[in-house]
């Protein structure tokens, strides 16, 4: 904890270390950084999601939605407001779009190509899962999850009661 005198008084601030955790999820390891509004996940190197994802990666990144908003509503003491289809599309979108360009990235395309797909593999690493007042592209997620996503994880939805 850190003290800063001035002529009112003594203020203090306390400094929140925000640290990476792991968890074990269908056999894999997960690691994620619970955050105020927004949710941080790994998917990079051994944490990569693509192994855990599949064969069922529309159920699987359904049920890791559910498992990361539970461990968000324990630690903060409140819900995080997003729906969990939408969180769910975006973990799927993610890990795929790193699949894709990693692909293409093996294969002779031209360098300007290769330049973009490597910059665009760059912001596959972290995932970043937050409300629309601190993520930007929470409208893209949630978009896709209404147009693509909702029949789908509905459908998952009603078979998992």
């Amino acid at each position: 904890m850190a003290s800063i005198t001035s002529e009112q008084g003594i203020i203090r601030s306390e400094v929140i270390v925000l640290k990476w955790q792991t968890i074990r999820f269908r056999g894999y390891w997960i690691r994620y950084r619970l955050e105020p509004q927004i949710i941080r996940v790994d998917n990079q190197g051994i944490y990569h999601l693509g192994k855990v994802l599949f064969p069922r990666p529309n159920r699987v990144s359904y049920e890791m939605a559910l498992l990361l908003k539970e461990k968000y509503e324990r630690r903060y003491k409140r819900p995080l407001y997003i729906k969990t289809s939408s969180i769910a599309t975006e973990i799927w979108g993610h890990t795929h779009l790193d699949i894709y360009y990693r692909a293409l990235l093996r294969l002779p395309i031209p360098t300007r190509l290769r330049q973009r797909y490597t910059n665009r593999l760059e912001s596959t690493k972290i995932i970043d899962i937050g409300v629309r007042a601190v993520d930007q592209n929470r409208i893209v997620w949630d978009i896709g999850d209404y147009v693509g996503g909702w029949f789908v994880f509905w459908l998952i939805r009603r078979r998992m009661r």
